[in-house]
């Protein structure tokens, strides 16, 4: 049990860094977990459960980036509720000036309509980046196709995947449906035939899943790469930086954003900020170098 004394010489800066919150109360904590993806195994979640019932009032909350966080302990408690959580493998999520837990869509094989494995991507991501020490938070997001159901562009590096359409005309029957389809009237039918208006198209492949004969075919995809982007006190959407890249250049780019946010980033200063205080030239001459 801790003392007043005792308590007073608390390192709450420390305990934050390791998912360790301080609530209202100076007494009370809660513990943040790290769900990769907004993802968990179903035998986890007694574990979960016990926990929070054991050592805390028997509640759990939902966090806005997909996480759990266990409330009402007090920190005499927390070591073995850490201990606890540990033996059933579930990571504390990092908190602070930090790279946080990436949040993403279900992605294939589970939505419909879904152009890339947004959950393995987010793994990728995490087992990286996860709990770096950085100038200020650092949040990622991926997002398995251009309805950005996670909300890419909302976070310091966004992923969204997309797709661009090709037409094998000598396979198309002329039906028209993908234009009905195209919401975005991406299409327009020239000859009988359907015809792209690039302007338009926002890659979200839904011709080429709705085409009776396939004749609609994936040209390239990838993924669109938004940076720059947070809610909070001053939102502010990411600007686009790249597009049909792959997992592994995805990695490369968060790498390089990285290390661009290390040296030219103050303390406490978002990435945002310190990419419209560098300028966007400089950033993408930084990022999107070769080698």
């Amino acid at each position: 049990m801790t003392t007043p004394d005792s308590s007073s010489r608390i390192d709450y800066a420390s305990l934050k860094s390791g998912g360790i919150i301080m609530q209202r109360e100076d007494e009370f904590f809660a513990i943040r977990l790290n769900l990769t993806g907004g993802t968990i195994s179903a035998d986890k979640l007694p574990r979960i459960a016990e926990v929070a019932q054991r050592y805390g009032r028997g509640e759990v909350r939902l966090t806005a980036r997909q996480g759990i966080e266990i409330p009402w302990i007090k920190f005499e408690y927390i070591e073995a509720a850490r201990k606890s959580l540990a033996e059933a493998s579930l990571a504390l999520g990092p908190c602070g000036a930090r790279f946080r837990a990436v949040t993403a869509c279900p992605g294939l094989p589970i939505c419909k309509k879904a152009l890339a494995d947004s959950q393995r991507f987010a793994r990728m991501i995490d087992s990286r980046f996860s709990g770096l020490d950085l100038p200020d938070k650092f949040k990622a997001t991926v997002s398995a196709c251009p309805n950005a159901c996670s909300r890419p562009f909302e976070s310091d590096i966004g992923f969204c995947a997309m797709a661009e359409p090709r037409l094998e005309r000598d396979d198309c029957n002329g039906c028209s449906l993908c234009l009905d389809i195209c919401r975005e009237e991406a299409l327009t039918l020239e000859d009988g035939r359907p015809v792209l208006k690039g302007d338009r198209c926002i890659y979200c492949a839904d011709c080429i899943d709705c085409c009776p004969t396939s004749a609609w075919k994936a040209e390239k995809s990838g993924y669109l790469v938004y940076a720059g982007g947070r809610m909070g006190r001053r939102p502010m959407l990411g600007k686009k930086i790249a597009d049909f890249v792959d997992e592994e250049q995805g990695m490369k780019v968060i790498h390089r954003c990285l290390d661009f946010y290390r040296q030219y980033g103050n303390r406490r200063e978002r990435f945002g900020d310190v990419i419209i205080r560098a300028g966007m030239d400089e950033f993408l001459d930084f990022v999107m170098k070769e080698g």
